[in-house]
């Protein structure tokens, strides 16, 4: 019995240090490996500037997002393999989060973090809350703030002295959502 209480404890010690939740790379691909989507849907003017396309991989799905400039603002606009919406929406500062809002948001992280830096905030609009016969990209470029916002924070954060990054979700009052770890960008192509 000795052996398998052994094999027990290591089972049980190992395996959560391994499950630490989903970690996630994004990195740059060609237009061709993008996968066809509806462009009629697209509301982009004619002053749209630097289009890239990205793909997402998790341990759970792979997600292509296009980036753009339009306007001054950073747009993203993200589709699973079979090109269907997923999200959208645009980088945001912190001031123009409402008030309330973003000191929760502030506590959160004050409470959380040790140390923490904001390197950027989103604010994404979930296809599910759009009503069927609209355009689900329409809110997104009119910035509208609506009830069922999503501020996805990007942060270098300290816990219990190990700095590393984090993708954090809060709605649109603030409350927090959740929270994944994320890989450090990929410096692959940096010759030294």
């Amino acid at each position: 019995m000795g052996k398998y209480n052994c094999l027990l404890v290591f089972l049980l010690v190992v395996c959560p240090i391994f499950s630490q939740g989903t970690l996630e790379r994004e990195h740059r691909i060609r237009k061709s490996q993008f996968p066809s989507i509806q462009m009629e849907l697209m509301v982009i003017g004619p002053d749209i500037k630097r289009i890239r396309y990205y793909k997402e991989v998790d341990s759970a799905k792979i997600t292509y997002s296009l980036k753009f400039k339009q306007d001054r603002l950073h747009y993203h606009i993200d589709y699973d393999a079979g090109g269907n919406l997923i999200n959208s929406g645009f980088r945001v500062k912190e001031v123009d989060i409402p008030e309330e809002s973003y000191a929760k948001v502030k506590t959160y992280l004050t409470t959380t973090f040790e140390k923490v830096k904001i390197k950027r905030i989103w604010q994404q609009y979930p296809v599910h809350s759009i009503e069927p016969n609209e355009n689900p990209l329409t809110s997104t470029f009119q910035n509208l703030i609506l009830p069922d916002n999503l501020y996805k924070l990007m942060v270098r954060g300290t816990k219990q002295g190990q700095r590393q990054d984090y993708e954090l979700w809060f709605d649109a009052e603030g409350n927090f959502k959740r929270m994944r770890n994320t890989l450090p960008t990929n410096f692959d192509h940096i010759l030294y």
